[in-house]
């Protein structure tokens, strides 16, 4: 996604951070702080008076470093945000939150009309006897506090993109340096100081402690060392009961962030009063810090860094809300565009149709003035098609016997003088002979010569038989003789004439087709 500001305003310093957002490793890209006008912060809660003020701190130290991303995250660190942990059933995480607010009055006991709800998921228990279950923090602040930072936001010209809770944004900035061993980070700022106590990335204890320091860029006074020294005494005592209920552990490790980690004796005091090894957290290991931001003291933007990973939702509907009038925005120019579309392509289309009206009006002129020649020639084309359909009743009429004279002749022109015609009978489609020869060879001269005959479409042999006869008949044809007897051949053949295939004429004119009927329609159509 888009770059997001993430913004956290102390007493003293207000501390911005320029940043991905809701990546798997989000790149920071800046880290810059300005001075907080004196007033205009207490306890979280932005003082309206001082707002102009706080307004122009912030938009001066963006201009001054040229940053440009309109998205920004609040952090907000108070002593009256109300929280509460549960452990709820187990549901799956899209349902958390549906759940919480179908439960809110048994885990507050008090009207929250005037709050928001917000909550992030501590633990997911994967097994034992609470398996499924989820360990959850629910959070509740007074709306007045956060419409504070709405108003700020508009002020500056920025979107709210969430406000997150100041506990949350130190878990998402620490809990990757909590492993086996659990380790503390102690957010110190000028009126309060915030303990978190993370094992394996999971928050085991959170409390805030209450003192008034004064301004952290002060030299050490009595006053603030006293502070420091309560401070370390009530972590003395956090060490003590966190240690009394979780004996199999201890606390390897105490991390300094937030503005007080800018003084840099307050790490020995750490070490020295609770006996363990106390430093600057040095890097947010979920983030990439990228050159232009390495520079800077991470150990003072860890906890803006951390709102910028991952925030709880006190606001998130903001963002929803924006994109849902940017989405309806955007649909009403799209059917704005689409309107002016439409005009411009009825505007492009009425030319062409105009230019088709008029041809139109001029092709009837013209069937109005060629209608006497298309009577005429309706006339001829009426006679032609009965010229046709007369010469088609004439060949209907014709049959082959007609013209069986002409076929004997042409037997007679081709056929050899010793062969005998015995037997001939013919009908329209076919004729039978059958022929006596001397022997087989000129019986097969016979058969291939009819079957070149053109009249013919086929010819075939029915029968072939040879006969043995007394020599005693005078004027016979040459035939084979073995002493008295004459062998003779005689053979049946059938010819299939040579038709003629004959088909309809079409008319020329086409009948009107009845009305009501698709052909009429379409004849209307082409008309």
């Amino acid at each position: 996604m888009a770059k997001v500001l993430s913004i956290e305003v102390g007493f003293s310093t207000t501390k911005i951070v320029e940043m991905d957002h809701q990546k798997k490793k989000p790149k920071v890209y800046r880290c810059v702080d300005t001075k907080t006008p004196e007033g205009a912060i207490r306890d979280g809660y932005l003082n309206p008076d001082k707002m102009e003020a706080l307004k122009d701190q912030i938009r001066d130290a963006l201009r001054d470093n040229k940053i440009r991303t309109k998205r920004v995250i609040f952090t907000v660190f108070s002593t009256k945000i109300i929280s509460r942990e549960i452990m709820i059933s187990a549901v799956k995480e899209h349902q958390i939150g549906a759940f919480i607010e179908s439960n809110l009055s048994e885990y507050f006991p008090i009207d929250l009309s005037d709050y928001k709800i917000a909550h992030f998921v501590i633990r997911t228990y994967r097994d034992g006897e609470n398996e499924g279950k989820h360990k959850v923090l629910v959070m509740a602040a007074e709306k007045s506090l956060i419409q504070g930072y709405e108003k700020l936001a508009e002020a500056i010209g920025l979107y709210i993109a969430d406000v997150d809770y100041i506990g949350n944004s130190v878990i998402q900035a620490t809990k990757l340096n909590a492993g086996a061993e659990a380790i503390m980070t102690v957010k110190v700022e000028d009126e309060n100081a915030l303990v978190t106590i993370l094992r394996q990335g999971t928050m085991m204890m959170q409390r805030t402690v209450n003192y008034q320091v004064g301004h952290m860029d002060d030299d050490i006074l009595p006053e603030k060392e006293e502070c420091y020294k309560i401070l370390t005494g009530t972590v003395t005592r956090l060490i003590d009961y966190y240690a009394s209920n979780n004996d199999d552990n201890r606390i390897a490790q105490i991390y300094i962030i937030g503005d007080g980690s800018r003084d840099w004796s307050i790490t020995d005091l750490m070490t020295e009063q609770t006996g363990i090894p106390s430093r600057f957290l040095e890097n947010v290991r979920a983030t990439t810090i990228t050159r232009r931001a390495d520079n800077n003291m991470i150990n003072v933007y860890a906890a803006a860094i951390g709102a910028g990973v991952s925030s709880v939702g006190f606001d998130a509907e903001k963002e929803k809300e924006r994109h849902e009038t940017n989405y309806v925005s955007a649909c009403v120019l799209v059917i704005i565009l689409f309107i002016v579309l439409i005009g411009a392509v009825l505007s492009m289309a009425l030319i062409p149709y105009n230019n088709a009206l008029m041809e139109q009006s001029s092709l009837q002129r013209q069937q109005q003035q060629l209608e006497p020649a298309r009577a005429v020639h309706d006339q001829y084309l009426g006679l032609k098609d009965f010229i046709e359909q007369l010469r088609y009743g004439n060949k209907l009429t014709e049959h082959f016997n007609d013209g069986i004279v002409e076929f004997f002749e042409e037997l007679e022109a081709k056929l050899p003088q010793e062969v005998e015609l015995l037997d001939f009978s013919s009908d329209d489609e076919m004729c039978v002979m059958t022929i006596r020869v001397g022997d087989k060879e000129t019986a097969a001269g016979i058969i291939k010569m009819l079957r070149e005959f053109e009249s013919l479409e086929s010819v075939t042999v029915e029968s072939l038989i040879e006969e043995v006869t007394e020599d005693t008949l005078e004027g016979v044809i040459e035939q084979t003789v073995l002493g008295n007897e004459v062998k003779t051949i005689n053979f049946t053949v059938s010819c299939i004439y040579r038709t003629e295939v004959l088909t309809p004429p079409v008319p020329s004119i086409q009948p009107p087709a009845p009305e009501g009927t698709a052909d009429a329609a379409a004849a209307t159509t082409t008309e």
